[in-house]
């Protein structure tokens, strides 16, 4: 509705004899659904400002499944391999599992802890959000009998530099195509079954720089994750980690398995 020239200078000079209070009341109650409008545009637009600013891209999810690595080795897997390939770190990062355990056999006091960790990195695979992982022998077994582990002969140029380095320490293990385990464990009566296959699916990393010098007490073995949509990433990463020598350090703190 329109106001008359006499309205507009009643509303004028009732507001001028308001106190600093009233005048901002006033204010807050006649334009409140712009104001509250205006407010939710400045937290959206500060929201997603925000979310670019510290946006990182990652380069690669990996895990370390029954295997504990040191700050130092930490850094060369993450961090170094970023600047390595001319990212920055404050704009890419290696997204990191930490601390993974992996068993058919866990104890009464691990059960949870390796339930919840099956759990975890079943979700990160289904979710593509898991492209490689560092293990040890029970885990790199569990992972092949799973089938959840790439065929690393396919997946390797041969004659390559990187297949060339990488071929005296790819590792065979048993990938099980079907079986009964569901009704063996519902009914112990009846036979456990299966039908499998032998894949070359695991690399035995111990004897590259990078691994040697962190003096695990066992074998560490690297496989790729079947559905990883990461591919190039993955073999340029690997092609990092079986550098000789290694790309900028040479003293790596000891890392072990769980």
């Amino acid at each position: 509705m329109k106001l008359s020239e006499a309205e507009r200078s009643q509303i004028r000079s009732s507001f001028a004899s308001m106190t600093l209070p009233e005048k901002i009341g006033y204010i807050f109650e006649y334009y409140k659904p712009a104001l509250v409008l205006a407010a939710l545009v400045l937290i959206i637009a500060g929201s997603i400002i925000s979310i670019r600013i510290n946006h990182k891209d990652v380069l690669l999810y990996i895990g370390c499944a029954n295997t504990v690595v040191g700050e130092d080795l930490e850094h060369a897997l993450s961090d170094a391999y970023i600047e390595y390939e001319g990212e920055s770190p404050g704009r890419s990062e290696i997204r990191i599992y930490r601390s993974l355990y992996l068993s058919r056999d866990a104890s009464t006091s691990n059960h949870e802890y390796a339930y919840a960790s099956q759990l975890k990195t079943l979700a990160a695979i289904n979710a593509g959000q898991l492209d490689v992982l560092f293990m040890n022998r029970e885990a790199y077994d569990l992972m092949s009998a799973r089938n959840y582990l790439l065929p690393l002969d396919s997946l390797l140029l041969p004659e390559s530099p990187l297949y060339l380095r990488a071929a005296p320490y790819l590792t065979e293990n048993t990938v099980i195509l079907k079986d009964n385990e569901i009704e063996h464990t519902l009914d112990d009566s009846i036979p456990y079954q299966s039908v499998t296959c032998q894949a070359v699916n695991g690399i035995c990393m111990n004897a590259f720089p990078l691994f040697e010098n962190a003096s695990f007490s066992d074998e560490v073995y690297f496989g790729v994750i079947g559905n990883t949509k990461r591919l190039p990433a993955v073999l340029s990463y690997l092609d990092y980690l079986t550098s000789d020598p290694l790309p900028s350090f040479t003293q790596i703190d000891s890392g072990d398995a769980i």
